[in-house]
């Protein structure tokens, strides 16, 4: 067998063709939308879809780079695993479900960088099949309703007047909320609420115009309306 030196490994040309590479790339790109089209219908999350899904394409194309580089080079390959061991994730994963869409999404832009686009395309389909195959039968076995998801997130010394405007508003109006996930990273509080609103949208327009009116800094809110959930 052939003794590699590490004057071997870093004469050790990459020779990567760009076609491929652009092919590789546009198929986990093509493939990433398709999943997020997916989660964004038919996914049971609560939490914010859009700005969890937006990463979709982002993370199925640098995987795919960087698979198709290190591929070429044993010490690339060795540099990857010490540079992934200094990666830390700050934001945690609220559910599960997302966790599994992050590893479809790695799944895929490792088949892509890879060359095995075919392998890509397969399980794309087959993991999409089996989304809405489950969402299909849960529907079917459960009574399911549309409501709305809020999303709030503030700085933690502005809860109590976020905290306050809400409860106040939906004692003096037609508005039913449900506290659906609390969540607190560093100095910012993460807040999902249930909205069953019974006048047609008016007075959740209201809560969130109200909320809005708060003097507070880095105060984000996300609405998602027709959200289909399992009572």
């Amino acid at each position: 067998m052939e003794n590699f030196t590490i004057k071997d490994l870093q004469n050790f040309e990459i020779d990567i063709n760009i076609s491929t590479l652009i092919l590789s790339l546009l198929v986990s790109a093509i493939c990433a939308l398709v999943v997020k089209y997916f989660y964004k219908k038919y996914s049971q999350s609560i939490n914010n879809k859009d700005n969890f899904s937006n990463i979709f394409v982002l993370l199925a194309t640098t995987t795919t780079i960087v698979i198709t580089v290190v591929k070429f080079s044993l010490a690339l390959s060795l540099g990857l695993v010490g540079a992934l061991s200094i990666v830390r994730f700050r934001a945690a994963i609220k559910e599960p479900e997302e966790l599994v869409y992050l590893f479809l999404i790695i799944a895929i832009g490792l088949a892509s960088g890879s060359g095995q686009l075919i392998t890509a395309i397969i399980l794309t389909i087959f993991a999409n099949g089996i989304i809405y195959l489950q969402f299909f039968f849960k529907k079917k076995k459960s009574i399911h309703s549309d409501v709305d998801i809020l999303n709030i997130e503030c700085p933690s010394n502005s809860y109590d007047q976020v905290e306050k405007k809400i409860i106040n508003f939906s004692q003096n109006q037609n508005l039913k909320l449900q506290l659906k996930s609390f969540s607190k990273e560093n100095y910012l509080i993460f807040l999902t609420f249930i909205i069953f609103d019974e006048s047609n949208g008016k007075s959740l327009d209201l809560l969130i115009k109200e909320i809005r009116n708060i003097d507070i800094d880095k105060l984000k809110i996300n609405l998602t309306k027709g959200v289909p959930i399992a009572l």
